[in-house]
């Protein structure tokens, strides 16, 4: 139960950055394994597109996600090219929450 809580808060929390994109439905976190696994609704799509971060490192204001595996090839290779390894600053009000939940 607690850990459907923490997704319902992460998604709450990331859908606005994907306004026009896309809308998560499901989101699993699994701290031991390093992975998050997310089923989004892309805009226009009619089916969720699977899409499983691999190996995030968490620093103190960032993360990093050195592979993602997509059910959609040209997505995966997209993820891959221009996110995977890439530090990303977290924002300050949502740090604390992501520790908690990763």
């Amino acid at each position: 139960m607690f850990q459907s809580l923490k997704a319902a808060a992460a998604k709450k929390f990331i859908n606005p950055y994907l306004e026009g994109i896309g809308v998560i439905q499901e989101l699993e976190f699994n701290k031991e394994a390093r992975s998050i696994l997310a089923l989004v609704t892309l805009t226009g799509e009619a089916e969720p597109v699977r899409v499983e971060a691999h190996g995030y490192l968490l620093g103190p204001d960032s993360i990093t996600i050195s592979k993602f595996i997509c059910s959609r090839p040209w997505l995966e290779t997209t993820l891959n090219r221009f996110l995977a390894n890439r530090k990303f600053t977290l924002p300050e009000q949502a740090r604390s929450a992501i520790r908690m939940v990763l």
